[in-house]
């Protein structure tokens, strides 16, 4: 069993909050316990909510044509949602499902916005988290721009290594932008090392 990140946890990852907001925050949520492989947030549609993952594996999805290409993991701390709906109202250009059974905390961007203009720390949160996210970005851009996929799977592992038994192998090599195939010889190749 996955472990379970607690609200206020999530939260103070990204910036203090006062008692009062973080009483607001959890009179607000919602938690979904949700079954393994299920769509959070589905691409093509106008997302409405944040996610705050409280325990579980979820994966950021694009499917362009048929093919899916993941983008990111997450696990028990992360928070997701669609910056396009959010802010221009436009749907939604991935996909949040969960990999594993999941415990998630909803929260409407509508209660978002009324927060956010009782408690002005929500906003420097919100900022923080947005910051972070483009950072991972920028880090996942320079991963793939730099390395060769054997050095992607080794610093994958290194990172991420307690998700691999819990993560099916074609996620991965989605993730890391290889055939599964590929990645089965690179996985032989370092066992054998």
């Amino acid at each position: 069993m996955s472990i379970k990140v607690e609200l206020s946890e999530i939260l103070a990852m990204h910036a203090p909050l006062d008692e009062k907001c973080l009483e607001a925050m959890r009179g607000s949520v919602e938690l979904l316990r949700v079954p393994k492989r299920s769509i959070l947030m589905r691409q093509g549609e106008v997302c409405r909510y944040f996610y705050f993952n409280r325990s579980g594996i979820t994966r950021v999805v694009h499917d362009s044509d048929g093919i899916e290409d993941t983008i990111c993991f997450g696990t028990g701390g992360d928070v997701f949602t669609s910056l396009q709906s959010y802010y221009e109202g436009a749907p939604s250009i991935f996909s949040l499902t969960t990999v594993t059974e999941s415990e998630v905390w909803t929260l409407s961007y509508e209660e978002m916005d009324r927060l956010s203009e009782r408690f002005p720390s929500l906003v420097l949160w919100m900022r923080n988290l947005l910051l972070g996210q483009v950072i991972t970005f920028e880090r996942r851009y320079l991963f793939f721009g730099k390395n060769d996929a054997e050095t992607r799977y080794i610093n994958f592992i290194n990172q991420r290594n307690s998700l691999l038994r819990d993560i099916p192998v074609k996620y991965v090599a989605q993730y890391l932008k290889i055939a599964p195939e590929y990645l089965s010889r690179i996985r032989r190749r370092i066992a054998g090392k």
